[in-house]
C-alpha cells in the first residue's frame, strides 16, 4: 500500500486533537478509532515529526497567528481552529522533508474545509499566505 499524505494530515488532525483532550495512548487511539484499518499506509515518521514540533514551536505558530489575525484571541479560540496552520507552519519552517510551501497552504485548506465552513478556510488561507509572502522574515527569526 502507498503512503498517502493528503490522508495522513487528517488522521494526524484527528490525533492532535485527541492529544489536546486526554491522556494519549496511541495504542488504543489506533485500535479503538480505527481498529488499525485503512485503505493507505500511514506515514508515522511524518505525524511523529510534526507531533514534535508542533509541541516544541506552538509559541512561534502562535506569534505568527497574532501576528497576521490580530483580532482573534488565542487563549479563548479552540485548538481545534489552529491545527491545521500548526501543521502547515511546521512544514513550512521545520520539516526535514521539503515540501513547497504552497502544497502545505493547499493542504491546510483542504483540512480545514472537512472540518468547517468556508469562513474558516478563507482565514486559515489568509494567514498562510501572509506568512508565504513574509516567509523570508519570518525564517531569520528562527
Amino acid at each position: 500500500m502507498a503512503v498517502n499524505r493528503k490522508r495522513t494530515r487528517k488522521l494526524l488532525f484527528q490525533e492532535l486533537y485527541a492529544k489536546k483532550f486526554n491522556k494519549f495512548d496511541e495504542k488504543e487511539f489506533y485500535s479503538s478509532f480505527y481498529d488499525w484499518k485503512f485503505t493507505f499506509s500511514i506515514d508515522k515518521p511524518y505525524i511523529q515529526e510534526i507531533s514534535i514540533i508542533i509541541s516544541e514551536k506552538k509559541d512561534f505558530f502562535n506569534t505568527i497567528v497574532k501576528k497576521f489575525a490580530p483580532k482573534f484571541d488565542l487563549d479563548s479560540m479552540s485548538v481545534i481552529y489552529l491545527i491545521p496552520i500548526y501543521i502547515a507552519l511546521s512544514e513550512m519552517f521545520f520539516l526535514k522533508e521539503e515540501i513547497p510551501a504552497k502544497v502545505s497552504i493547499n493542504e491546510a485548506i483542504e483540512v480545514t474545509k472537512t472540518y468547517w465552513d468556508d469562513s474558516w478556510k478563507k482565514i486559515v488561507n489568509w494567514i498562510l499566505n501572509k506568512v508565504l509572502e513574509n516567509y523570508e522574515e519570518l525564517k531569520k527569526k528562527i
